[in-house]
């Protein structure tokens, strides 16, 4: 007999056509591939994270409590415990046995190391700064900044002042009672205290007026007479006088410093070349690029400056980067009272020779050893480096630190009192 299975039901077929859509996008686009690496990824970075961790944690150890609070290791030894050995209890007076309460055995504590003091430093230095120029003053002083007073005004250069050209250069500096420049336009008057009659201040004879430009004043002073020449320095703005840092009336010592001839015999008035001259005397020395500056008196028989002739200076060797006042070579300038000035800068090294020819008077003007000017222009070199300071300095000690001793904790145990005995 045949056996007939029963008839199942027919199951509906499914529709997997969009699981087929979307599994062909992430494999078009890659994306299941890139899923699938970064899980690999996570899974592999927590498996190693878990096995170094595990590799981290030791487990407990059967070491006492001891071992384990001290590492067994050089930088953290274990102390070592200083037991002391038992001692005799005291006999109690009362009759009772055991130990004395009030004199049990005590043993004081090591005491806790001292440790050198830390060493005491050297106060740094206190470096006091130079000013360029002194100064003289009065502590007294009392007016207010800004206020011109003769009490730190000066007249520079410190002395004793000399010169063997015939002529000097002095500063005229105001000052109030901070000693600050004080920022004025006051008139200085220049008069003749003793010396030579004919002395002169920017070419004219004494007295003479100046007037400052924001408190100073420089103004050149002549005289081709061999001797002392003292000044009076006013200021007839403020009514007081000026002297030098000593408060003294400026002087200036000149020495024979005329070229001449006795047999000059024109008339008074009349330049003529035997005592007219250049200063300073040739040679002269200066850095290329920097100023040399000569000046021309033009005087007469009687050895007096005078007249405004027109000079000409101009240069007898071959130098193409020599100029003279801003000018190359020649060039002419008007005396003015018997005095000119010119300006030599040249970016080239070597020497420079000159003459200067009083078109006026028909004659050269030499120096006052009748030598015609010359400059030698020395080509600069490196500049050394500036100190940071030119005083001698107390050296700062240096910091020896005491190492602090590694030091052994002994604990001296408290004894433990053994219990009174019970009664029978």
């Amino acid at each position: 007999m045949k056996l007939k299975l029963p008839k199942l039901p027919h199951l509906p077929r499914l529709n997997i056509e969009p699981l087929k859509k979307f599994g062909s996008y992430l494999v078009g686009h890659k994306i299941l591939i890139t899923v699938i690496f970064f899980l690999i990824a996570v899974i592999a970075t927590a498996v190693w994270l878990r096995g170094y961790l595990a590799a981290k944690i030791k487990p407990p150890s059967e070491n006492s409590d001891n071992d384990i609070f001290y590492a067994s290791s050089s930088a953290n030894p274990e102390p070592t415990i200083n037991i002391p050995s038992p001692q005799e209890d005291t006999p109690d007076t009362s009759g009772n046995s055991g130990l004395d309460n009030t004199e049990e055995n005590y043993v004081m504590p090591t005491p806790f190391p001292t440790f050198a003091p830390l060493p005491t430093l050297a106060p740094i230095p206190t470096i006091t700064a130079t000013t360029a120029q002194a100064n003289s003053g009065n502590p007294n002083c009392a007016t207010g900044g800004g206020v011109p007073n003769s009490w730190y005004s000066d007249v520079y250069p410190n002395p004793p002042m000399s010169t063997g050209n015939g002529l000097i250069t002095l500063v005229v500096t105001i000052r109030d009672c901070n000693e600050n420049t004080a920022p004025v336009s006051d008139a200085l008057n220049i008069s003749l205290s003793s010396g030579d009659s004919n002395t002169q201040v920017n070419g004219h004879t004494l007295p003479y007026v100046v007037t400052t430009q924001n408190g100073q004043a420089s103004f050149i002073v002549t005289s081709q007479v061999t001797g002392t020449v003292v000044l009076t320095v006013q200021d007839t703005t403020r009514s007081f006088n000026i002297t030098d840092i000593n408060n003294n009336n400026p002087s200036i010592a000149f020495a024979n410093n005329i070229s001449g001839n006795s047999s000059c015999t024109t008339a008074s008035g009349v330049p003529n070349s035997w005592y007219s001259d250049v200063y300073p005397a040739s040679p002269v020395s200066v850095n290329t690029g920097s100023t040399a500056t000569f000046t021309i008196a033009i005087r007469d028989c009687n050895k007096n400056t005078i007249s405004s002739d027109s000079l000409t200076f101009s240069q007898t060797s071959s130098d193409s980067t020599l100029t003279v006042n801003g000018s190359a070579p020649p060039v002419n300038v008007q005396a003015q009272n018997g005095q000119a000035t010119f300006n030599v800068i040249s970016q080239t090294a070597g020497t420079d020779t000159f003459t200067v020819r009083d078109t006026t008077g028909s004659f050269t003007v030499t120096d006052t050893n009748n030598n015609n000017p010359s400059i030698t222009f020395t080509a600069q070199s490196a500049p050394s480096p500036t100190p940071t300071s030119s005083l001698t300095n107390t050296p700062t000690p240096s910091l020896t630190v005491t190492p602090i001793p590694t030091t052994s904790v002994t604990a001296t145990p408290i004894p433990t009192s053994s219990p009174a005995p019970t009664p029978g």
